[in-house]
């Protein structure tokens, strides 16, 4: 299948923001602050227990967003440093604001994402409906539409952001994806149990390219993608996107 007809049909809630379609002042806060953390040591690799085993994560990672809120995975638990404020007396404190005002630019944009798949929705069960006999079957998804799209305007707030680092280069070996050809991985498969159903995510991608400067490095910088797939489907095949330094992916 088509990868673009595939991602219409089958990922269709899967949105790419390319860099460009980003103010370059919310790329240079959020780049500021993630290099700021990274160089002064805030990103920690943890302790996880897998298949019975204790181990360090090849990824580096901080947990930033409303106080008491924490992020759980392989019987770890994160609590999350507070956003940046004034009130606060932390170090790093414009670092943790810039994530914050990230956050809320994500926010905003997923509303927009939302509302521009409900209308592409809407407009569908139109022409659908215009070939039916009698307008039973259009007025009950008009309604639930209507609907949906005042839970749009009362969506909750994105309450956390986490970030991860990892530089394959400082890994042994990276695995093949096991079931689609997708070439190596970073990160194997997973299914993120911490999720309310129907949640939404963002997710800003900025790739670091302090390597570059070494000569025997030829990082490419489209190289890194992410793959998708449904939760508990064998049959329909996974999507890979790629992903370059600044775009931002959203699945609704």
């Amino acid at each position: 299948m088509n990868t673009y007809i595939q991602w219409r049909s089958a990922y269709s809630k899967i949105i790419l923001l390319q860099a460009k379609h980003i103010p370059e002042n919310v790329h240079q806060s959020a780049q500021k602050a993630f290099l700021s953390l990274f160089h002064h040591g805030c990103l920690f690799r943890d302790l996880v227990r897998l298949k019975g085993k204790d181990i360090l994560t090849p990824v580096s990672r901080i947990l930033i967003g409303n106080p008491g809120c924490t992020y759980k995975y392989l019987n770890t638990r994160l609590f999350a440093v507070p956003w940046g404020s004034e009130d606060l007396s932390i170090s790093h404190t414009e670092s943790f604001k810039a994530f914050s005002d990230l956050n809320e630019f994500l926010y905003s944009q997923t509303l927009c994402e939302l509302q521009n798949y409900k209308n592409t929705q809407e407009d569908a069960n139109i022409v659908e409906s215009s070939g039916m006999k009698g307008n039973i079957k259009w007025n009950q998804n008009s309604s639930a539409l209507k609907d949906e799209k005042k839970d749009i305007c009362c969506m909750d707030l994105y309450n956390v952001t986490l970030i991860n680092y990892m530089d394959p280069q400082d890994m042994d070996y990276l695995k093949e994806e096991p079931y689609f050809g997708m070439g190596k991985m970073a990160v194997s498969w997973h299914h993120d149990e911490n999720l309310v159903e129907q949640s939404t995510v963002a997710v800003y991608n900025y790739t670091y390219e302090e390597s570059a400067s070494n000569q025997y490095v030829k990082e490419d910088p489209t190289s890194w993608h992410v793959g998708l797939k449904i939760a508990w489907d064998a049959k329909t095949p996974g999507l890979i996107v790629p992903l370059n330094s600044g775009d931002s992916y959203f699945m609704l």
